[in-house]
């Protein structure tokens, strides 16, 4: 006799929320050093607890933080590129005294968009989602 009658979770699905894991843990980490509360980051966490659950409220939610996302990289994208108009020298990354270069960390968030527009919008999330 079978006792696991649920569905398996999809393989996009687990990574998507190892993703939302990493990002909460970046989240409490940033809200505890630094006191810096914000959306983007903090907006993870009930997304993250309602693929665990398997609300069906969590893909309203992914959808509208992916889309939000979605518009911070792009008001970002297009402020970085007005501003190497002007002046290219001042367009720089730095952290912690590195420099990070600002082509393959856009590539890099691009792809992690793309990626959660792609899980979002799936068949296999929403019948992980509704099937219970």
């Amino acid at each position: 006799m079978n006792l696991n009658t649920a569905p398996r979770m999809p393989i996009r699905v687990v990574l998507l929320i190892s993703l939302y894991v990493l990002l909460t843990i970046i989240a409490l980490w940033r809200a505890v050093s630094f006191e810096a509360y914000d959306l983007l980051t903090l907006g993870g966490i009930p997304i993250f607890i309602g693929f665990i659950k398997r609300a069906a409220w969590a893909k309203v939610l992914l959808l509208s933080y992916v889309g939000l996302q979605t518009l911070g990289l792009a008001a970002i994208t297009t402020t970085a590129v007005i501003a190497y108009q002007i002046t290219p020298e001042d367009v720089k990354l730095v952290f912690q005294g590195y420099d990070i270069p600002l082509i393959p960390l856009w590539f890099f968030l691009l792809s992690v968009m793309v990626f959660q527009w792609w899980v979002g919008l799936s068949n296999a999330t929403c019948n992980y989602l509704t099937e219970k």
